[in-house]
């Protein structure tokens, strides 16, 4: 993520002249935090040129910077600027927390067939660019002062992007991008021993777009409290099909796997306080071969999977919405893990299905972005949990069949009836579908023992009661 920071400026801002281009230049790089400094500046004709421009980032516990050999940005004569930059931009980046290990790389961006030009005044500045092959490259990694030996290497290909910057009380940057393929290869060696470890992945269809706003004054000084100072952000990434693959080659622990999928997507959002992350997959297959399991391979499949985080990060005395989210759909495993504990076929071998889905509203007495927050949690109560629902609960597995919804509402200023817990008001119902016809083919398989499976009859026949239809 840091990296990326030095890209922003990189992709250029652009007004009508070449001067406002490397002025907004320099203005957006130090709001985040950027240091610029350039060995020397020429201007001939309408075309300014900049050598040996130097990038540079403190960050907690660590440092970075990078250095274009030369930029060059030119008036074109109809209120654009056309942007030309060195094809590589090497960046080194030193890392030393206080836990953990020191960590130093040598990471190489390079471009080939890029082009950008910038358009706009007024403080509304928008570039478009467009480059059939954008990499990256971790060249050198030391960790703990010892070099290990591999690469890490990314690439984008057939790019066509377009960045847009409007100021005004509130600066506002949109970004969307599209790329045919995408492709990356990891390969290290074990620096302990022999064992060598290679991955690598592919996607098609890419797009991506992001919008971020934040106060004119606002500086980017300390990363975990970038919600006080006003910041918002929202975004998402697409794929299409895709592939990946990891080989681990160590004797007896080597094993290879790997995975394919029709689609994938994420999406993220700081906004007003609160964070949200969420990302889904659809017609995913993973395969895993190991000298370790009794039978050739593992396989397993999902139709769909997808998950959601909503929550507030910022201490409030007025709640704000959460919710989390978790969905497996179609979740199929090969005949050959059945077999292990199911020869017969007495399961059905239908796919697997789980959603759990809940929401609600609370809000934090505590600032959990505090780097150092242990003290903050010593208090019984970090948080306020107002409402609960649950929108969604779904168990489907070998013929058997839950689903569930309720909702609660909870008194915060009631500690006492649940013991330290705000009393809750509400309820869940949850409909059971052939749950008996199940325990009692677990039974008969030997895979339940009879006094537990009569147990867990007797709670539900003391906590629910028949509905229509069989085993209901």
């Amino acid at each position: 993520g840091t990296a990326a920071l030095f890209m922003v400026p990189g992709s250029a801002l652009a007004d009508v002249t070449a001067n406002q281009v490397w002025d907004n230049w320099k203005t957006y790089a130090e709001t985040f935090g950027q240091t610029v400094t350039v060995g020397s500046q020429q201007t001939s004709g309408d075309t300014l040129t900049l050598n040996d421009v130097t990038f540079g980032m403190e960050f907690p516990e660590g440092s970075a910077t990078g250095t274009l050999e030369f930029l060059e940005m030119r008036e074109r004569g109809d209120g654009t600027v056309a942007i030309t930059m060195s094809p590589d931009f090497p960046l080194t980046m030193a890392a030393d927390p206080k836990t953990g290990e020191a960590v130093d790389m040598a990471i190489m961006f390079r471009q080939v067939g890029t082009s950008i030009v910038a358009s706009g005044g007024d403080g509304d500045i928008k570039y478009d660019y467009l480059s059939s092959e954008f990499g990256v490259a971790i060249e050198k990694l030391i960790v703990d002062g010892e070099e290990l030996d591999g690469i890490i290497e990314f690439a984008l290909r057939d790019v066509d992007g377009q960045y847009a910057f409007s100021e005004g009380d509130m600066t506002t940057l949109t970004s969307q991008m599209t790329a045919a393929a995408m492709d990356f290869a990891v390969n290290f060696t074990d620096p302990e021993g022999d064992g060598k470890i290679a991955m690598a992945g592919s996607a098609e269809g890419l797009r991506s777009n992001s919008s971020t706003s934040f106060p004119a004054d606002f500086k980017m000084e300390n990363p975990a409290k970038i919600f006080g100072g006003g910041m918002n952000a929202e975004g998402g990434f697409s794929a299409g099909a895709s592939n990946y693959s990891m080989n681990v080659d160590n004797g007896p622990d080597s094993f290879s796997a790997d995975a394919t999928s029709s689609s994938s997507a994420l999406s993220f959002a700081f906004k007003d306080g609160s964070i949200q992350y969420g990302g889904s997959t659809t017609d995913t297959n993973y395969r895993l071969t190991s000298p370790q399991i009794p039978f050739p391979e593992i396989t397993f499949g999902l139709a769909e999977s997808g998950f959601n985080l909503l929550m507030p990060l910022e201490p409030s005395e007025e709640p704000s919405d959460f919710g989390f989210l978790l969905k497996l759909v179609g979740l199929e495993i090969s005949d050959m893990i059945w077999g292990m504990f199911d020869p017969s076929g007495a399961l059905p071998r239908d796919p697997a299905t789980v959603i759990f889905d809940v929401g609600g509203q609370m809000n934090w007495l505590v600032d959990i972005t505090d780097p150092e927050p242990a003290e903050n949690f010593d208090r019984e109560m970090p948080a306020e949990i107002h409402e609960l629902s649950l929108n969604d609960l779904t168990v489907s597995v070998v013929g058997a069949e839950a689903k569930g919804t309720g909702q609660f509402v909870f008194d915060n200023s009631d500690l006492e009836t649940f013991d330290g817990m705000p009393a809750p008001t509400g309820a869940i119902d949850i409909n059971l579908l052939g749950i008996n016809g199940l325990i009692d083919t677990l039974v008969n398989m030997g895979l339940l023992p009879q006094e537990q499976a009569t147990g867990a009859q007797m709670m539900m026949g003391l906590f629910a009661r028949p509905a229509q239809g069989e085993d209901a």
